[in-house]
């Protein structure tokens, strides 16, 4: 039952009809209360009880659908369906036993840079990891959204299958989805502000600990950001300022400039230099003075229909795609802003980075040059 896919047609129509016979029967049950007021007080009670709880059920599920958050009944109960291991295991000389799937560990990661606390990372590890305990492995860091945790990449966006996948083509690699907020609300936009030094977490505190302690290749070419939605933003903002530490980036739907409900002063805080700062995290006017060297590759996905990301997508495209020095990839395919987008754009995305041998079915835009909004300067664009 804990594969149970919970946004499918067919469960949400079930649901509906379940929901239908429950009102029905809390209708009969009000027209015995008229007959027999003490049974049908009971009978309408739990009736009506049931019906609103499906109903409710039903409403909530067509909101999960929607985004495609939970996918499955296991994921909505909270356990894992993918396969764990303990930290130990990743860290010893001789692993003691095979993961033939791969596996996800728990990662602590100490903020003694950052002063962020001690924060726990979501790694996957490929077969290969357990089998060739000499070899050394390619890095994804996984940025998540707002609101999002780290587990969203496993729960909804299935990262250990893609990892698993991944190996299966010959290109195994690690996954990290580190914390990038306090709490689930709260949109940190990867950014140094007061109370959360996040920019500093990932480049001194995340990196370096995922050196160390695990079997990571530590060259620029081998280390991609990835991420969807605010963690798109993550990705390509962290990405473009710290291009001695990152080759690739994997921009899944995410915006050209930092964003926040409480403005720039909510995010930054009050400072004299805030326009610089601002200014200094905005890809959208920065990205088109950036020096060709060191070599960039960028993957950019949004959904046609995302009114949120996809001006900005082009934009960023056009942009980054005129800049000697960078590879650009536009993706556009059906969808908005949600996980039917994120889903297969990062195994497509990561198939290409990694350059499995694997074919690929990739769905794209307009195989055409499109058109860019006005106040973008159309340029070159690569696609698939």
């Amino acid at each position: 039952m804990g594969s149970l896919v919970i946004i499918g047609r067919w469960f949400l129509l079930s649901l509906g009809s379940l929901s239908a016979v429950a009102w029905v029967g809390c209708g009969c049950a009000v027209r015995r209360l008229r007959r027999r007021p003490r049974e049908g007080r009971v009978l309408a009670a739990g009736a009506g009880a049931l019906a609103a709880t499906l109903t409710l059920a039903m409403a909530a599920d067509l909101v999960n659908a929607h985004y495609s958050y939970l996918p499955r009944l296991d994921d909505a109960l909270g356990v894992h369906s993918w396969p764990t291991a303990s930290a130990r295991e990743a860290v010893v000389a001789a692993p003691v036993r095979r993961h033939p799937q791969g596996t996800v560990i728990g990662l602590s990661v100490p903020g003694v840079h950052s002063g962020f606390g001690t924060q726990q990372a979501l790694v996957y590890l490929p077969p290969q990891y357990f089998t060739e305990p000499h070899a050394r492995f390619p890095v994804v860091y996984l940025m998540h959204g707002s609101p999002g945790v780290p587990v969203d990449w496993f729960r909804a966006d299935r990262a250990a299958q893609t990892g698993s996948w991944l190996a299966g083509s010959g290109h195994p690699v690690i996954m990290v989805a580190p914390r990038l907020s306090h709490g689930w609300l709260d949109d940190s936009e990867c950014v140094d502000r007061p109370g959360e030094r996040i920019e500093t977490y990932v480049v001194e505190d995340v990196i370096p600990t995922v050196d160390a302690d695990l079997r990571a290749r530590t060259d620029r070419a081998d280390r991609i950001f990835a991420g969807m939605s605010a963690g798109g933003f993550c990705a390509l903002n962290l990405g473009l300022r710290h291009r001695d530490q990152v080759a690739t980036i994997i921009d899944m739907s995410g915006m050209d400039r930092p964003t926040h409900d409480g403005g720039m002063i909510g995010l930054f805080g009050r400072r004299r230099d805030l326009a610089q700062v601002v200014a200094a995290n905005t890809p959208a006017g920065y990205a088109a003075h950036l020096a060709a060297s060191p070599p960039m590759r960028v993957w950019l996905d949004c959904g046609r229909g995302d009114r949120e990301s996809y001006s900005d997508t082009r934009y960023l495209a056009a942009t980054l795609g005129a800049r000697p020095g960078f590879r650009v990839e536009l993706h556009l395919r059906p969808g908005g802003h949600d996980f039917t987008v994120w889903r297969p754009a990062l195994r497509e995305s990561l198939a290409w980075t990694l350059d499995t041998s694997s074919p690929v079915s990739v769905a794209v835009g307009d195989r055409r040059p499109s058109s860019v909004p006005a106040r973008h300067p159309a340029s070159h664009i690569a696609r698939a």
